[in-house]
């Protein structure tokens, strides 16, 4: 009734509202009442037990069950075999019991609040919850898997989420047309037209690697769906819509209208209809002397997305390891002169780009790469193993700053593509690499659940420009960061988001390292057991993995160590702009070899190291401002005098490995320098962690922009300005007093 057009109102009223167009058989209409006799007296018999506990119930709307259930029925009749279900939480525990089918001993013992807590992490609060179950469908006799994705409060977030999920498993089971696999969406009236996500899911349905081929989306009517027991089952909605709830008291339930028609039709007689509700109630009240049997919660019961086979190997839990993730000169070779070609007969590419393949073929001659060369040799040689990998974002066919090129256009055929990663090896892995719609939030919610739905690929989602991830703030804050504690559920998304200060202004300069690094679980002020397996313990223990490579070589290693790690974490990484195509921004082939690893830490390996009991200053940094550092060390003719160490992997903190730095220089005065201003960057979640590491004997300088509202300024000139005073800084001793 909103559509302005009369034209589209007729259609809608003559394919949809057509009077007589559903005609139920007496079969049809006793299962719609056995439906429905489940769904109410679920929430029934929770209001009974349970009246002061928030459920977020489906009074008003118990005909979402049976609705839900009809269309699974046709779907399986029609050939699906995996629907993927996303919904708000109203309801959210009816459609777990009567529609995904979870024990319902499971869903009572989250009431008990003595129920402790099985396995690590904070949980969450059982109508945010999610599951994953395979059963036989009783209507067509088919197997049919369902998915329930687990959904914060934030009620249209996973909209997204379970059309990534969903594209991934038709992906990986061949499923291109959508005919096997398909999704549910379940909105709120006022959400779905309120909710900006909703809109940005839409969007990304005709995109060719984003298409899930259509999704069945619900509606739920909250005004016509009264909430009998108001929102929350806690609140009084007298205090606000007295009129409306006083006719809601009145109202009949949907239940005892059906019944009393099936009755007078003589469908069912009152005996059979009490005996169906007397079945079910039964049925509850036995489930919940089971939930009282249970003593612990194990929240691995209610996974969305279970990876079995992943976690163990020969039946074992697998090791806190991680093997080399170099590769053999052959490799390297072979993969440098693949990425320096063109592997399509009479395929015309643009003559910029012929110079730029023509120079990635003269480092692989001289045995060394720049950031794309190393990006592209990590993701080849991942192709080569079965890995499939997914780039997604604005822009990174080409890449936002012209590095990339996955993507070759023929310039004289139009729309005739080339992914010369695509023909690296025989039987390789598919590489997707697709340019999004212009949308963060919906596109990073789509990868998310894309890398959900299998462990052994790489999913890596690229943000135009660091900055942007603002946009998608919900993703991370309520997926990404806390997903593993709150849902026991790993996730290996790789956020690439381009970072530096590069005098382009305060839209395009910082990717908010200080976000991420604030929202990492791991304690400043303890130090860590250190064991033989630190490193790869320190990762399992974290949350998310945070860094920002300085060479090439260890940004090729880092990808590389997300799959071969024995466990998967979301991973953060602040790229580059200008040192994409910095003339010292390099690595060797040596550094990338059979053996090798990636640096948590690269030390200084200059005249300073030579003569450590020398050096009066040790400066620790990050990411691109080393290349400054380095610079004006040399300008200043001070490389014996100051050593510069790069902190490589800032979360998990590299403590052991930093401690060994300090003690290295013992009269060394220490110092953290960064580019950023004070209050942003690095240096509040660095600080503590030196003088854990120094056990407090000395002062941590600072040297860097001073605090500021804006990340940066506008003005180049100023930029430069800033540059030179935190550069002063960083080599004049005096210059930091008073600034720690």
């Amino acid at each position: 009734m909103f559509i302005n057009d009369l034209e589209q109102c007729q259609w809608i009223r003559q394919k949809f509202e057509t009077p007589g167009i559903m005609q139920f058989t007496n079969e049809e209409k006793r299962t719609l009442l056995a439906r429905l006799v489940r769904s109410t007296r679920f929430e029934e018999f929770l209001h009974r037990k349970w009246s002061s506990e928030k459920r977020f119930g489906l009074e008003g709307c118990e005909v979402l069950i049976p609705a839900l259930k009809t269309i699974i029925d046709k779907s399986s009749e029609n050939g699906v075999d995996y629907a993927i279900l996303g919904m708000p939480h109203r309801g959210r525990l009816n459609v777990l019991a009567n529609v995904i089918r979870k024990e319902l001993e499971q869903i009572f013992c989250q009431f008990d609040s003595k129920l402790e807590a099985a396995d690590e992490g904070s949980g969450d609060v059982k109508y945010h919850l999610g599951m994953y179950h395979r059963r036989i469908n009783r209507v067509t006799d088919r197997n049919i898997t369902l998915s329930l994705v687990a959904n914060p409060s934030h009620l249209e977030a996973c909209d997204p989420v379970v059309q990534g999920k969903t594209k991934a498993e038709q992906f990986y089971g061949g499923d291109s047309e959508g005919k096997k696999v398909m999704s549910i969406l379940i909105h709120g009236d006022a959400a779905f037209a309120g909710q900006g996500i909703v809109y940005e899911t839409f969007h990304l349905s005709d995109l060719p690697s984003y298409t899930t081929h259509g999704t069945v989306h619900v509606v739920v009517n909250n005004q016509v769906c009264y909430r009998r027991n108001g929102h929350n089952e806690m609140d009084e909605p007298m205090f606000t819509q007295p009129l409306m709830y006083k006719q809601i008291r009145k109202q009949k339930a949907v239940l005892q209208k059906y019944a009393e028609t099936l009755v007078s039709q003589g469908v069912v007689n009152q005996l059979e209809y009490e005996e169906e509700i007397a079945k079910y109630d039964k049925i509850c009240e036995e489930a919940l002397t089971r939930s009282k049997d249970e003593k612990i919660l194990h929240i691995k019961h209610w996974l969305d997305s279970p990876w079995p086979g992943f976690f163990t190997l020969d039946g074992q839990p697998r090791s806190m390891s991680c093997p080399s993730t170099g590769l053999s000169e052959e490799d390297l070779n072979y993969i440098g002169n693949a990425a320096s070609s063109v592997p399509v007969e009479d395929f015309t590419i643009h003559g910029g780009l012929s110079r730029i393949l023509k120079a990635r073929g003269e480092m692989v001659k001289n045995r060394t790469v720049d950031w794309a060369l190393a990006e592209y040799m990590a993701f080849g040689s991942l192709l080569k193993d079965g890995i499939h990998i997914r780039l997604s974002g604005q822009d990174v066919e080409r890449g936002t700053f012209s590095h990339r090129h996955h993507v070759l256009h023929d310039q004289n055929v139009d729309k005739r593509t080339c992914i010369p990663m695509n023909h690296l090896w025989p039987n390789q892995a598919p590489y997707t690499v697709c340019n999004s719609s212009l949308s963060e939030y919906g596109v990073l919610g789509f990868e998310l659940g894309f890398a959900m739905a299998s462990p052994n690929a790489l999913v890596l989602w690229e943000a135009q420009f660091g900055d942007f991830h603002n946009t998608a703030q919900c993703i991370i804050d309520q997926f990404i960061c806390p997903g593993q504690a709150k849902w026991v559920r790993q996730n290996g998304i790789v956020l690439l988001l381009p970072h530096g200060m590069e005098g382009m202004g305060p839209e395009h300069s910082s990717a908010r390292p200080e976000r991420f690094l604030q929202m990492c679980n791991d304690d400043p002020d303890v130090w860590p057991k250190i064991s033989e397996d630190f490193a790869v313990r320190q990762l399992y223990d974290c949350n998310w993995i945070v860094v920002n490579c300085s060479t090439p070589g260890n940004f090729f290693h880092v990808l590389r160590r997300q799959i071969l790690l024995p466990f998967r974490k979301p991973l953060i990484i602040f790229t580059p702009k200008s040192l994409l195509r910095h003339p010292e921004a390099r690595s060797s082939f040596d550094d990338m070899l059979s053996g090798t690893h990636f640096k948590r830490i690269i030390p200084d390996a200059g005249p300073a190291s030579e003569n450590p009991a020398g050096v009066k200053r040790l400066i620790f940094c990050t990411g691109k401002v080393y290349y400054d550092l380095t610079k004006e060390r040399s300008t200043r003719g001070m490389e014996a005098d100051v050593a510069i160490t790069r902190v490589e992997q800032l979360s998990p903190f590299p403590f052991d490995l930093l401690e060994k730095e300090v003690n290295k220089y013992p009269n060394a005065e220490i110092a953290w320098c960064q580019e950023e201003h004070k209050n942003q960057g690095y240096y509040d979640y660095v600080k503590p962690r030196l003088r854990t590491t120094i056990y407090r004997t000395k002062p941590v300088w600072y040297a860097g922009r001073e605090p500021a509202a804006a990340p940066a300024t506008g003005n180049k000139k100023t930029h430069m300005t800033e540059l030179k005073r935190f550069l002063d800084t960083a080599f004049n001793l005096d210059a930091y007093k008073g600034l720690s």
